[in-house]
């Protein structure tokens, strides 16, 4: 694999009018998560280390267009959203998990711009990689919400990349969110310009219910859809091998020219919306592998987002070492290297919770039985599924 460069020029998207995006102060979804893991890299000095390549924070986003959001929403759905973020009574944008608030149609939609000016920044510099901790809303379909998510940013980032002004022909989303990314493989489902590697709890025991081996994509599409599904209680041993037996190979037959990565934190040991149970090593390696292929493939044409994630500790630490990964920037010399005490002060002020002391510690991780066993099920189904057949298995 050829290795990324040492430093790499790294924009984050994070305009604090993101914590708009507020379902409530009893919802699960917390944008004010994303924002700690902002925060923590402040704390740190990464926007200020010397070095060649300086990251750069991005602080004012505007509203996403109705014409962009156009290229995978419908109207009446937008219409729909902008209704409700006026509406002086509470408004499900689905069956329960959704609801509008006020602004909600203004608050997605600068989520949404943030994604589409980094993918901008993305195929515009090559080499460039941009990262919004506060996207990833990979649930929302055409036409309705779905799973915390409005509008789907990472569907159109995607869209924009091949139908927009740039005109990819073949784009790669890996998605290691614990939920299945259901709005992205269904929205592109037929689509063989977009090749879906989606890792994620068996759909079996968790919402969305979708994400099966067989599902492998139909027309042009047929085979590009790559679902990966683990069974609860899974963790590093279990989907580090099959990361690299699947992800790199079917990469580097895919050729992208661009990466999207959407890097849910609830699959993290101790997220109470999962019961997958990665430890930071399983990030910081599936990111690391990501970024080095962006190099070795297109460019280094790479575009993350965040996504899930409902434990303040995680997915502070997990998305702010993700974009230490990209920048080629690691934080202190070992996991257990503390966090900076002003931003362990300012979580503990906002949250209520006690701050991770280090960088790498996790909340306690289970034993888990078969994962070689599992492992090789599932590699021997996807070859079957896929059309590998005898002589081209994972």
């Amino acid at each position: 694999m050829t290795p990324a460069p040492s430093t790499c020029p790294l924009t984050v998207y994070w305009d604090d009018r993101f914590l708009d995006y507020n379902f409530g102060p009893d919802h699960l979804f917390l944008q004010a998560n994303r924002h700690l893991s902002v925060r923590l890299l402040e704390s740190a000095s990464f926007f200020s280390a010397p070095g060649p390549h300086l990251p750069r924070r991005v602080d004012t986003v505007e509203v996403a267009s109705d014409e962009e959001l156009l290229r995978f929403h419908e109207r009446p759905f937008l219409e729909s959203v902008r209704s409700a973020g006026r509406s002086p009574h509470p408004v499900l944008l689905d069956r329960g998990d959704t609801p509008g608030f006020p602004g909600c149609h203004e608050a997605t939609a600068r989520i949404v711009e943030a994604t589409l000016v980094g993918l901008g920044e993305v195929l515009s510099s090559r080499g460039h990689h941009a990262f919004n901790p506060a996207g990833g809303f990979h649930h929302a379909e055409p036409a309705r919400a779905r799973g915390f998510c409005i509008y789907n940013d990472v569907a159109l980032a995607i869209k924009s990349a091949l139908d927009g002004p740039f005109h990819l022909s073949r784009v790669a989303y890996v998605d290691i969110d614990a939920h299945h990314g259901d709005g992205v493989m269904y929205g592109f489902y037929d689509d063989g310009r977009v090749l879906d590697i989606d890792f994620h709890q068996d759909g079996r025991t968790l919402f969305p219910g979708t994400g099966f081996v067989y599902e492998t994509g139909e027309g042009d599409g047929k085979g590009l859809k790559v679902n990966v599904p683990l069974p609860p209680g899974a963790g590093d041993t279990a989907f580090l091998p099959l990361f690299d037996r699947v992800v790199p190979p079917l990469l580097r037959e895919f050729k992208p020219e661009l990466i999207v990565l959407q890097t849910g934190v609830d699959a993290h040991a101790g997220d109470p919306l999962s019961h997958l149970q990665f430890t930071p090593a399983a990030y910081d390696h599936a990111i690391t592998t990501l970024h080095e292929l962006s190099h070795e493939l297109c460019g280094g044409r790479l575009l993350e987002t965040g996504g899930g994630g409902y434990l303040a500790s995680s997915v502070s630490r997990t998305l702010a070492r993700a974009a230490g990964i990209l920048a080629g920037r690691r934080f202190g010399t070992s996991d257990r290297d503390p966090t900076p005490k002003d931003w362990r002060e300012e979580f503990e002020r906002r949250t209520g919770d006690l701050a991770p002391q280090t960088w790498g510690e996790v909340p306690p991780v289970y034993p888990f039985s078969g994962n070689k066993e599992y492992g090789e099920r599932i590699l021997s189904a996807l070859s079957d599924e896929l059309g590998r057949g005898r002589t081209r298995k994972f």
